[in-house]
């Protein structure tokens, strides 16, 4: 079976493990019972590999490489536009004295590609080493324009910590992607009873603008966290580590996905690799997605609906995407890549805002029906203010904000019932609108015409 590597769907990785050199770190007790636990990983992972796969895997794939270029080298060879580098911590290994890789290495890296590279800081632990310490590291990173962050509670606490509720309100108010790990820890000496997808209800509830990703589907607690995100639309679900059973146990895959499209839908699942260090990880992560169908005995059998290549394209790159403010319709595959090349962030707002207009006629997705409007924005350095007129009312506004291709904004709406207060968040990239505007009345969709 030869495969053609080439597709037009935009891919995001966002669990791209940066490990580093474990050699002067083997030694601790912690460490080389993570080891051990690595040949129990590999079987259920890899049971079932079809032969025809597994000669299409080069010598260099199979060798475990700390080098970004080695993962750049995968990148191209499987499609993948950025990866997100993901720094390991595993302090719990090292008896709390050190992490495996840190963020400023991390960040190092990213800069080498910054077309196709993105830092995702690790803040593991966070009531290990102190609220106050995550916190504070957060804000750095977000200076430094790193958006997409990382806890790994099983080296830490329970997910629903009540001690890390300041932590979860700060960075709401930030505006991250948090990246959880979800369902068994995988690795002792993690605690798997620290990250039970149950446990994520809680923390979606009381923090709802907090956009939740929780990697491995929760597995093998699936059905929890399809629940959990069928009530919490913040709620995202990422196949990363999973995918490659797509090829060695498909209809297992169907049915973790299946179900997660029935209770969450195609946009709000996000594909991953989890790869550490091994380039067939990403081959992987990358051709099971890609070929995959559902079966249609399980179309049947379940009611699963067939798998779309828009349903790929949303799972492979344009939810994060939309999360991340990146335009997916630019892919990075193929083209140079160096440090001196555009990074990946997206335009500085006065950059952007400089292409743009002004004035955009936008619709309104409401209870009402499709209802036409108008948007006048204006922008002072990450301020924005303007007037978004709807049902011949203009409804000024002020105080939001701009920050790489991302809008948020909070109003009143005049209505024939009364003013009524709403909060906006979506994104204006490339002169085109899409966002929601919240309020008690429900959601309400605004896009660009």
């Amino acid at each position: 079976m030869t495969h053609n590597f080439e597709d037009d769907f935009f891919k995001i990785d966002p669990e791209c493990h940066i490990i580093g050199e474990m050699e002067p770190i083997n030694h601790f007790p912690g460490v080389q019972m993570w080891w051990k636990s690595i040949d129990g990983i590999m079987r259920p992972l890899m049971q079932g590999a079809p032969a025809d796969y597994m000669k299409e895997l080069e010598p260099w794939e199979m060798q475990k490489s700390t080098d970004p270029e080695n993962i750049l080298r995968a990148m191209d060879k499987y499609g993948v536009d950025i990866a997100c580098l993901l720094p390991e911590s595993m302090m719990d290994t090292t008896g709390y004295t050190s992490r495996w890789f840190t963020n400023g290495d991390t960040w190092k890296a990213a800069q080498t590609h910054p077309d196709r590279f993105i830092i995702e800081p690790n803040l593991s632990p966070i009531k290990q080493r102190g609220v106050k310490n995550a916190i504070w590291e957060m804000e750095y990173w977000v200076e430094k324009g790193a958006k997409i962050f990382k806890y790994y509670s099983p080296e830490d606490t329970y997910i629903n910590n009540p001690d890390l509720w300041p932590f979860y309100k700060r960075a709401e108010e930030l505006g991250i992607i948090l990246d959880l790990h979800t369902g068994f820890c995988w690795c002792p000496p993690g605690k798997s009873k620290y990250c039970q997808p149950i446990q994520l209800d809680d923390v979606a509830r009381d923090f709802p603008e907090l956009k939740l990703v929780a990697f491995h589907m929760g597995y093998p607690y699936s059905d929890d966290l399809n629940l959990v995100a069928m009530g919490h639309p913040n709620v995202y679900l990422c196949l990363s580590l999973l995918v490659p059973w797509a090829i060695t146990a498909p209809y297992k895959f169907a049915k973790i996905l299946g179900e997660a499209m029935r209770f969450a839908g195609p946009e709000r699942i996000i594909w991953g690799t989890d790869s550490a260090g091994y380039a067939a990880q990403i081959g992987a992560a990358v051709l099971g997605l890609r070929d995959f169908q559902m079966p249609e005995e399980l179309q049947w059998q379940y009611g699963y609906l067939p798998l779309t290549d828009d349903d790929k394209r949303k799972m492979f790159g344009g939810n994060l995407a939309g999360l991340l403010g990146i335009n997916p319709s630019a892919r990075r595959v193929g083209q140079a890549s160096a440090a001196t090349t555009t990074p990946v962030v997206v335009a500085t707002p006065n950059q952007e805002m400089a292409a743009l207009k002004n004035t955009y006629e936008v619709v309104v997705s409401s209870p009402l029906g499709e209802l036409p409007g108008k948007a006048v924005v204006k922008v002072d350095g990450n301020s924005l203010s303007g007037t978004l007129s709807l049902l011949n009312h203009d409804n000024p506004f002020s105080g939001g904000s701009f920050v790489d291709g991302k809008v948020t904004f909070k109003g009143e709406l005049k209505t024939p019932i009364g003013k009524m207060a709403y909060t906006v968040t979506g994104t204006l990239i490339e002169g085109k609108i899409e966002a929601v505007a919240k309020t008690k009345m429900g959601e309400l969709l605004i896009r660009s015409k």
